[in-house]
């Protein structure tokens, strides 16, 4: 089980970053510390027909996967590798931004075949939040992983599930923090394979589970985002 950090810009604009902006994220992720893999997600446009309002996606999303807790928390200390993204400088486009971020335990559920096909290299995510609370957050998650994944995985070209409760990660940086209870990813080859998926049986079996989730408040985001995948170089 990894330990994934993921910090969000909020921006009222819609400015996508630069590519002086994305390769600075990336030089940034390939030296950084204990880190395991990088995903810069950045908005794509594809079409969930029960969310199909994603016109406040997040301006920027890095989910970053580390082995252990240690690792991560250096690198959040104010003098910590991943202290850039605190300043308004790395990132000239989204200097107006909210940025915010939560820790969280990964597992990740089998899918038929996880071989990624992407003719540009960057796979769409499926990024979903559920930002409140459930009267009995222990039931809920149970529920959930008992059901939900199992259903994601019936969808065509599906290549990753992964499922995200907090973790308690302690950091310096003067960043927003979440308080999200969950959250969950699912990756497509591309946009138009997201749609296909969408757009099958499955995605009606999986608000057919939804009705039955045990209570909750808060609600639930749903956003698309082509993925950047960086591994570090040591």
């Amino acid at each position: 089980m990894s330990i994934s950090w993921f910090c969000q810009w909020q921006a009222p604009s819609d400015a996508g970053l630069g590519p002086a902006s994305q390769q600075a994220l990336v030089s940034l992720l390939e030296r950084c510390p204990g880190l395991s893999k990088g995903h810069i997600l950045m908005p794509a446009s594809a079409h969930d027909p029960y969310y199909a309002d994603i016109s406040d996606s997040p301006r920027l999303v890095l989910h970053l996967e580390f082995g252990e807790i240690l690792a991560l928390e250096r690198c959040l200390k104010l003098d910590g590798h991943l202290a850039p993204l605190a300043r308004g400088d790395l990132l000239p486009e989204l200097t107006d931004a909210v940025v915010s971020h939560q820790a969280f335990l990964g597992r990740q559920y089998p899918v038929p075949d996880a071989r990624l096909d992407a003719a540009n290299g960057r796979p769409l995510t499926y990024l979903v939040e559920y930002p409140g609370t459930a009267a009995d957050q222990n039931a809920w998650h149970a529920f959930y992983v008992s059901h939900h994944p199992q259903i994601m995985a019936k969808f065509p070209g599906i290549r990753r599930i992964e499922i995200f409760t907090p973790a308690v990660v302690i950091s310096e940086l003067p960043l927003v923090a979440r308080t999200a209870m969950q959250r969950n990813i699912t990756v497509f080859d591309s946009a138009d394979a997201m749609n296909a998926a969408m757009l099958s049986p499955v995605r009606d079996e999986m608000r057919r589970d939804f009705m039955n989730f045990p209570p909750f408040e808060g609600g639930n985001t749903h956003y698309p985002f082509h993925t950047l995948t960086v591994v570090p170089s040591s």
